[in-house]
């Protein structure tokens, strides 16, 4: 039987500082987490191209603006994912959001092109087929 997972507790300001005083590195700046939109009219769909981290920060960001896009679009979004950098389960939350808003709104969001990690959280999610253009599964 599974043993339950020890709980460890939470860092304080000291143990940082410790840490931080023990250590002979350098401090490394983090990178910064960017998304770019890039939305383009195309016939009765609309084509977004994400490109950068797609997570629980940068998909609060971008939300708004899918939605705006899906709002203007006549028939759904076409979104390529092919330069998305990491995409975790926030990030797949937000393309699900934007598919239950698509429905409610008798459209559509397919995911054109994508990358081996989308591709990767769509198989272990068993998500692709909802983003697929009815009648290519």
């Amino acid at each position: 039987m599974p043993e339950p997972a020890r709980c460890a507790s939470p860092f304080t300001q000291q143990d940082t500082e410790r840490a931080l005083a023990r250590s002979t590195a350098p401090p490394v700046a983090p990178e910064p987490c960017l998304l770019a939109l890039e939305v383009t009219a195309d016939g009765g769909r609309t084509r977004v191209a994400i490109r950068g981290d797609l997570d629980l920060d940068t998909g609060r960001h971008i939300e708004p603006g899918l939605h705006a896009a899906l709002g203007h679009s006549a028939h759904g979004l076409d979104l390529h994912l092919d330069a998305v950098r990491f995409c975790d389960c926030a990030g797949l939350s937000t393309l699900l959001r934007l598919r239950s808003r698509a429905q409610q709104l008798n459209k559509t969001v397919t995911i054109r092109t994508s990358n081996s990690a989308i591709n990767q959280l769509l198989e272990l999610t068993g998500t692709r087929a909802l983003f697929v253009t009815p009648g290519k599964r």
